[in-house]
């Protein structure tokens, strides 16, 4: 089939936030230089087209009433249709006023236009995120400038009627039949419909109106977690196939010693919870130093570091169904080059890696008594009747009024509100420019990625995936987060699953690239006694 080009056209007018969004996408490089489920009912709504009525029955796309730039908007969710090995997601608004394409635009994903790749399909079951495909050009396949379009999109277009925006980005395809769909302030939209494209008729195109290049990329990435116990020195990882536990060797041992110490044992006891939360499978308990001494000298203290590990891991958790291997390595692996005194705090450790010998699921170990929570250094208030927060020039107020259990995860839509006279762009759900482990990253300086989940002592973060290709680890939650002065926008966060019927949720300025470091994080506050509601 012969696409004609498209022309260039013009972006919508701007919001405060969108023009911050655009101005996010020069600073990236200046850095790189240094729902409610459709009913039973399938007549239209009155913000439905015609189109997406008629189609409701075999594609029913998932309708909720959202804020989108500070306009309430029905936005329409799906289908995601499936054109061979790619599948094509529709997303459809009127057009008074958000402009979706700035509006989902991820702008460090794809900085030279805009266009709906902040969104991001959730397959639950699979413990998977698949974010917008790349073509052989690096451009992500979606509606943009410059997109070749043709006779399918002019078909779309025309049916879905005047005043009516539709955009679309392409995905590889998922083994299920549902799928869960998180949009820059949306939120979280669950049960959007996978279909073939051949019952999509008016409501999809196919990718070749997306892109006129090869689509080279169809990965879908593991999500993975992260807890921090007994104030970050023990540090949980948690993938698919493994669980990694860190503990600072400094809250173990004393200096040049492999005897426990009387700090020892809140954190071996949280390390313990971590494998006691599984009945067996391959068990490595890996001792770690710094550089000082010489190389004979630390690998022999990194073996009996690990060996008295094990002795006391055994005598808490019963380890009889795990094939346990012990050994030390001395300065041979350092977590973190260099001399300093950071780096050599960070390497000396004792890292506990378990493979489970059954699947591992995504869910943190809570302390004896989840209820116990230390004590709040900002203002703190039930979840749904929210915070105000001053923070120099910034004033805005946060509200939480449940979170959603999603199979074997929690959604929470925070609702942020800027009181402030400036808009709000400071990053003050962030982790400075790093992301959650503490990994330099300036695209993440105004991300959601320091909201974590409060369960007694530890303290759970945003669930996140790696993305190889590009060497990075993202939040799944809100990556740029700004609100206009005045304005209220909704910031999406997703953590594992803790098990509990009500959460507490906090920011607050913590120490990261290391079990010490550099204090980063945005202005303290705490939200209680949030109710944890099931079903989508």
């Amino acid at each position: 089939m012969h696409h004609r080009e498209r022309p260039a056209v013009g972006l919508p007018a701007l919001t405060p936030s969108a023009r911050a969004r655009a101005a996010v996408a020069g600073v990236a490089v200046a850095l790189g230089c240094v729902a409610c489920a459709p009913g039973e009912d399938t007549a239209p709504t009155p913000t439905q087209t015609a189109t997406e009525a008629a189609a409701e029955a075999v594609a029913g796309p998932v309708v909720r009433s959202v804020t989108i730039d500070g306009a309430q908007v029905e936005l329409a969710v799906g289908p995601l249709a499936v054109h061979g090995d790619v599948a094509v997601l529709r997303l459809s608004a009127p057009t008074a006023p958000p402009g979706l394409r700035m509006a989902f635009w991820e702008v460090f994903e794809g900085i030279g236009t805009a266009g709906p790749n902040g969104a991001r399909l959730v397959d639950v079951d699979a413990g998977a995120v698949m974010t917008t495909l790349r073509d052989s050009a690096d451009l992500p396949v979606m509606t943009r400038n410059g997109s070749p379009g043709g006779s399918a999109t002019e078909a779309a277009e025309e049916a879905a009627g005047d005043g009516v925006e539709v955009v679309y980005a392409a995905f590889t395809v998922p083994d299920r039949d549902t799928v869960g769909v998180l949009l820059p302030q949306a939120g979280w939209f669950e049960g959007v419909p996978v279909v073939d494209a051949a019952e999509a008729g008016a409501m999809t195109v196919p990718p070749a109106e997306l892109t006129d290049n090869e689509i080279t990329d169809h990965a879908a990435f593991p999500l993975e977690t992260y807890t921090e116990q007994v104030d970050g020195l023990v540090r949980a990882r948690q993938t698919p196939t493994e669980v990694t536990v860190d503990i600072a060797s400094d809250v173990l041992f004393a200096v040049d010693s492999a005897d426990l110490g009387a700090d020892a044992q809140a954190a071996l006891a949280a390390a313990g919870a971590q494998v006691g939360a599984h009945s067996g499978g391959r068990l490595t308990i890996v001792g770690h130093t710094d550089d000082v001494a010489d190389e004979a000298h630390n690998l022999d203290l990194s073996q009996r570091r690990a060996a008295s590990v094990s002795q006391q891991l055994g005598a808490l958790v019963d380890l009889s169904g795990f094939d346990v291997t012990v050994e030390g390595r001395g300065e041979s692996e350092p977590a973190m080059a260099g001399t300093s005194a950071e780096a050599r705090s960070l390497n000396r450790r004792v890292t506990i890696t378990l493979v489970p010998a059954e699947e591992a699921a995504p869910a943190p170990a809570a302390p004896d008594d989840p209820a116990a929570l230390p004590e709040a250094t900002g203002p703190s208030a039930a979840g749904p009747d929210g915070v105000t927060v001053q923070d120099g020039a910034n004033a805005y107020a946060v509200r939480l009024p449940q979170v959603r259990r999603v199979g074997p995860y929690l959604v929470g839509e925070l609702e942020l509100t800027n009181h402030g006279a400036k808009d709000l762009t400071d990053g003050v759900l962030a982790s400075g420019v790093s992301d959650t482990r503490g990994r330099f990253d300036p695209s993440l300086q105004l991300a959601a990625t320091n909201v974590s989940l409060l369960v007694g002592g530890s303290r759970v973060f945003p669930v996140d995936y790696v993305r190889p290709e590009a060497d990075m680890r993202e939040p799944l939650s809100d990556r740029v987060v700004t609100v206009d002065a005045g304005a209220t926008r909704v910031v999406t966060v997703v953590w594992p699953d803790t098990g509990t019927t009500s959460v507490a949720v906090e920011v607050a300025p913590r120490q990261i690239s290391a079990f010490g470091g550099v204090t980063v994080g945005g202005a303290a506050f705490r939200l209680t006694d949030i109710p944890v509601v099931d079903g989508d």
